[in-house]
């Protein structure tokens, strides 16, 4: 619990340790391409990393593309990407002993499909919901409800799910393509215990939706659950394979949350502008 709440000198630290990752993960953008494998784009931004001063990777990197982005702990990078496949990268810089957590998700040619887009904004959608929802002397529980809410919304709206509670982030198939908590505190460690969010707190938010057509085949070998894989398949059969985690790192300051990893792009534009832009 010493741990939640950094000091001034390690605010410091915090926010050049997040801005050494986001500019990272912009290399990163810059390099990937069809053709490419995912241990060139895990090079170039461990390579920065070190240019920057960093000590190393903060822990190890995920750059997972095509079905790799529904891994949640992908570590291999042993793929080559292909036109059509969105990739997925969640990577930090352990810089001065303190670790920040950033996640990127875009498509590799540098255009997103339809498909890819929808589930994409969703994401986005949510990650803004969350971070809407700290607020000074707020609590882990208000951020996860706001970002359930939205991802129940858009997984309803693209035929994900069918449950209308899904609209209120409280219907139990939100976990069967979001399986993991969007919050966690950051500092030592990337993951970090984290209690109300006083100022002087660093954690991330981080939503995603992860397509894996094996959740569709455990549905349907569960006679329980059988009609449910019947009624959500169309919509499996559309976004399989899509794995979409957008992650910010943020500062809890008196007026509100900092993002400290603004440097890393997020939105649709901004992605295809930067990426594959560089050699």
């Amino acid at each position: 619990r010493q741990r939640r709440v950094k000091t001034p000198y390690e605010q410091r630290v915090m926010r050049r340790a997040v801005e050494i990752a986001a500019e990272a993960h912009v290399q990163g953008m810059r390099i990937a391409r069809p053709g490419r494998w995912e241990y060139e784009v895990e090079a170039a931004i461990e390579g920065w990393f070190l240019k920057s001063g960093a000590m190393s990777w903060g822990y190890p990197s995920i750059v997972g593309s095509g079905p790799n982005a529904t891994i949640l702990h992908y570590t291999r990078s042993t793929r080559q990407m292909r036109a059509g496949d969105l990739l997925l990268v969640d990577a930090g810089a352990n810089y001065q002993g303190l670790t920040g957590d950033i996640t990127r998700t875009y498509p590799v040619n540098g255009r997103f499909t339809d498909a890819q887009r929808e589930i994409y904004e969703i994401v986005l959608e949510a990650l803004n919901a969350g971070i809407l929802a700290a607020r000074p002397g707020g609590t882990v529980e208000a951020i996860t409800q706001a970002v359930r809410v939205e991802i129940g919304r858009g997984l309803l709206r693209v035929g994900l799910a069918n449950d209308p509670s899904a609209a209120t982030g409280r219907s139990a198939q939100i976990d069967l393509w979001f399986p993991h908590s969007p919050v966690h505190g950051i500092g030592i460690d990337v993951h970090e215990s984290l209690g109300v969010l006083v100022p002087g707190s660093t954690f991330v938010v981080e939503p995603g939706i992860y397509v894996r057509p094996d959740t569709l085949a455990r549905l349907a070998s569960d006679p329980a659950q059988a009609e449910l894989a019947r009624a959500l398949g169309p919509a499996v059969e559309r976004f399989k394979d899509i794995g979409v985690r957008i992650e910010d790192s943020l500062l809890m300051t008196p007026g509100g949350p900092e993002i400290m990893s603004y440097r890393a792009p997020k939105r649709v534009d901004e992605l295809e502008r930067v990426v594959g832009t560089g050699r």
